[in-house]
């Protein structure tokens, strides 16, 4: 039962990340199709809306916190199945 419940936890966890992905992803396609030159350089934070600044830092923060998560969970692994300790 135990295992059965860290499935479904590793399971809702990825649906979770997958739908922040695609949230963030489509604030960004939104201001990358809606882009105005008068309002500054391509991808500069004057050219943002603050929903799109949050995005766009947003999207950096959550790589890096993914990165950390994948190392983690394979420091779990490595630590249970390949040392046993």
């Amino acid at each position: 039962m135990k295992i059965i419940k860290q499935i479904l936890f590793f399971i809702l966890f990825i649906i979770i990340d997958l739908a922040l992905w695609i949230i963030i992803g489509l604030v960004i396609l939104n201001y990358e199709d809606f882009y105005d030159e008068s309002k500054g350089k391509y991808f500069s934070l004057s050219s943002m809306t603050t929903i799109e600044k949050i995005a766009y830092f947003s999207y950096y923060i959550w790589i890096i916190l993914n990165v950390v998560l994948i190392i983690y969970f394979a420091y779990r692994l490595i630590k249970k199945y390949v040392l046993k300790l």
